[in-house]
């Protein structure tokens, strides 16, 4: 087979083709020429290169087979709007109607038909985001009561003295501040249990859930979540379906003080409480300590303090009237001693001189007896160591000697009377009437049993 060119078809190439597509699109929707689209947000990829990806779709057409629309933001374009969003409290995300300004280009190397947006409608993402918000929390609210979840908290009884306190919030911000600083002012020792979570972010509803939960299992009597105030957009996790279940089925009440600046939250539909702001908070939690506190203490301090004062003033009273009586007894007492006391003197004085002459007659008489009885006395004693004396004289050794009795001591001057003990050798010593002989044992010659007398 043949191909024959027929110069009368007149044939472009691609290069050409996509040439005269470029012209009319320059035309029409070139870069001098650029016009608003709007469009539902199908893609976004805000790229770590710092370009910006959308792929939109048109919101008015229906089925499988709408129109879609690839658009891009080089970085010099998208990180000031990116900027001027995040300061506006909105964010995009897939199903937000955007309306965006830009123009067509077509990129003839991969054939891609692009829009490349060089500028955002603020307003109109900020009332798409809020519809789309609005619709969103109504669905939610919707599906929390037919689970029987949207009072589930609100019927959890707050304990009567709440005095250990979890606490969601983000650290150092003005709204966490706001309430520490009420409830340290309050006076009662209460405990914050604190748990660090985003408010306002992409993060922001997980972690705030995450914290709800952690909290439940801490043993609190109350969970506070807190921020300090924000738009519409930046309080957007408190409508969020993470942190409204995590609300609903805490075992433990909820407190809400976030700032609002338009309608209370999910999250403030579905806790135990809800407060326009962190301080607010924070002093309804003291003042139900404090209700507590002026109900069952004070009151009974009261109490107490009225009835130590009756007391007390009935112990004056009483100790004023025994003083009373005391002085009285006393002054009695102190005169009837007085008269004892000189009725005893007197007595005492009647009494002495008898004494002392009954004492003198006696003294008298014990004298004139004494005398006889000391001499009859020292006479016995006298004749009796005269016995003594005699009867000692005729014990007397030197006497028993002149009689011709001798006495035979050994070495030690001990007197021998057995020749037990002793030996040939020995020097005795005979003491006679008129001296002393010594003589030396030869032999020793025991008697018989006959011959001891």
């Amino acid at each position: 087979m043949q191909l024959v060119a027929d110069h009368d078809d007149p044939t472009a190439s691609i290069a050409q083709l996509y040439s005269e597509l470029t012209g009319y699109l320059d035309e029409a929707w070139g870069r001098a020429h650029q016009r608003w689209v709007f469009g539902e947000i199908q893609k976004f990829a805000d790229h770590r290169s710092g370009h910006c990806y959308l792929d939109l779709v048109d919101p008015t057409a229906t089925g499988r087979d709408a129109p879609t629309l690839k658009a891009k933001c080089w970085r010099t374009t998208w990180a000031p709007i990116r900027l001027a969003v995040a300061r506006a409290g909105l964010a995009l995300t897939e199903g937000v109607v955007v309306r965006v300004k830009g123009y067509v280009d077509l990129y003839a190397p991969r054939g891609e038909l692009s829009f490349i947006v060089t500028a955002l409608d603020i307003e109109a993402l900020r009332i798409s985001v809020l519809g789309e918000h609005a619709r969103r929390r109504e669905e939610l609210i919707r599906r929390l009561v037919a689970e029987e979840l949207f009072e589930a908290n609100r019927a959890r009884a707050l304990g009567a003295v709440p005095l250990h306190v979890g606490l969601v919030a983000s650290k150092k911000t003005e709204g966490c501040s706001d309430f520490l600083g009420v409830l340290e002012a309050s006076g009662f020792g209460f405990r914050v249990s604190l748990v660090h979570a985003s408010v306002q972010g992409a993060r922001a509803a997980t972690e705030i859930a995450r914290a709800i939960r952690s909290l439940g299992q801490r043993d609190c009597d109350v969970i506070c979540v807190v921020r300090g105030g924000g738009s519409q957009g930046d309080l957007g996790a408190f409508d969020d379906e993470l942190v409204a279940r995590a609300i609903a089925t805490s075992a433990v009440p909820v407190f809400t003080g976030i700032g609002h600046t338009g309608d209370v939250s999910v999250a403030d539909l579905v806790a135990n409480q809800t407060f326009r702001t962190p301080t607010a908070c924070g002093e309804a939690v003291g003042a139900v300590v404090r209700e507590w506190y002026a109900g069952h203490v004070a009151a009974p301090a009261r109490r107490i303090g009225a009835a130590a004062s009756d007391v007390l003033d009935e112990l004056d009273a009483t100790v004023d009237q025994s003083r009373r009586h005391l002085v009285v007894v006393g002054r009695h007492q102190i005169g009837r001693a007085g008269q004892l006391r000189a009725a005893a003197a007197a007595t005492v004085a009647r009494r002495v001189p008898q004494a002392l002459g009954r004492a003198s007659s006696s003294v008298a008489s014990t004298t004139r007896r004494l005398g006889p009885l000391a001499l009859r006395h020292a006479g016995m004693a006298r004749d009796g160591l005269d016995a003594r004396r005699a009867l000692l004289a005729a014990y007397d050794p030197a006497r028993l000697l002149a009689r011709g009795w001798s006495i035979t001591t050994d070495e030690s001057g001990r007197a021998v009377r057995s020749v037990e003990g002793l030996r040939p050798g020995v020097v005795l010593a005979t003491r006679l009437a008129d001296g002393v002989a010594r003589s030396t044992v030869t032999d020793v010659v025991a008697a018989t049993a006959e011959e001891v007398p």
